[in-house]
């Protein structure tokens, strides 16, 4: 049987590691957010938005795991500095694997609620010009699988979610094993999951209202909140750090 987690807690201690420590979580976020930048920026310069898919798979790839690291060692309190963030590019390869892997599955699940959502469309638009059962049936059928390709889509998602984390403690791994071993242990915690990024909704809500600039705190909170959640769940697989 899992054991439960207690998301108010896991966020006080996300609360506690990051005290003293915001300042780097934070420039280590800004830092990385303003490559990313950078890359639709030279992507909107050339015109060209598959430019942007690529540098920003670079930046990930590269930077990424580094970035992480920095939230691990904060969310565990362990000594952390901003240069953490260019020092695991060892992981690019990898990395970029789990990265490529992500992206398939969105664009494949991207296409397929499209065309779900395009044929629904079309059913509406025209459903004047077919029998009244038959419009009904297509648009029912239409709205019960674009319902069905979200729901999966997202339940894929979160069950794949812990791969960077478990990449991070388990170098060496196969992606296979890393895939297989995230899902077991979202087994029985993927409403947990849910709920944990739930909370957050709010805060990034009232940064709009701050014009973005809260987010470059609310961001370093998550993700050591996210660390600590993966901390408590691995417990479950017996995962060694």
């Amino acid at each position: 049987m899992n054991e439960s987690v207690d998301i108010a807690k896991i966020r006080q201690k996300a609360r506690k590691s990051l005290n003293g420590k915001y300042k780097i979580a934070v420039a280590s976020t800004l830092i990385y957010v303003i490559m990313l930048l950078l890359c639709i920026g030279i992507a909107n310069f050339i015109k060209e938005p598959a430019m942007f898919i690529f540098l920003s798979l670079i930046i990930t790839s590269l930077f990424y795991m580094g970035l992480l690291q920095i939230m691990i060692k904060i969310a565990r309190d362990k000594e952390t500095n901003i240069l953490e963030i260019f020092q695991r590019t060892d992981a690019f390869f990898r990395c970029a694997a789990i990265t490529i892997i992500f992206l398939a599955i969105n664009t494949l699940f991207a296409i397929l609620e499209y065309t779900a959502v395009k044929s629904l469309f079309v059913f509406v638009t025209y459903q004047a010009d077919l029998h009244i059962a038959l419009s009904s049936f297509m648009i029912v059928v239409g709205l019960i699988l674009s319902l069905v390709i979200a729901i999966f889509w997202l339940f894929l998602i979160i069950c794949l979610s812990q791969s960077y984390y478990i990449l991070y403690d388990n170098e060496d791994m196969p992606l296979g094993d890393i895939f297989r071993l995230s899902m077991d242990m979202m087994d029985g915690h993927k409403l947990d999951y849910i709920v944990m990024c739930l909370t957050f909704i709010g805060w990034f809500i009232l940064g709009i209202f701050t014009l973005g600039i809260l987010w470059f705190w609310i961001i370093p909170y998550m993700n050591v909140s996210l660390v600590k959640f993966y901390d408590k769940i691995k417990k479950d697989v017996k995962i060694e750090a």
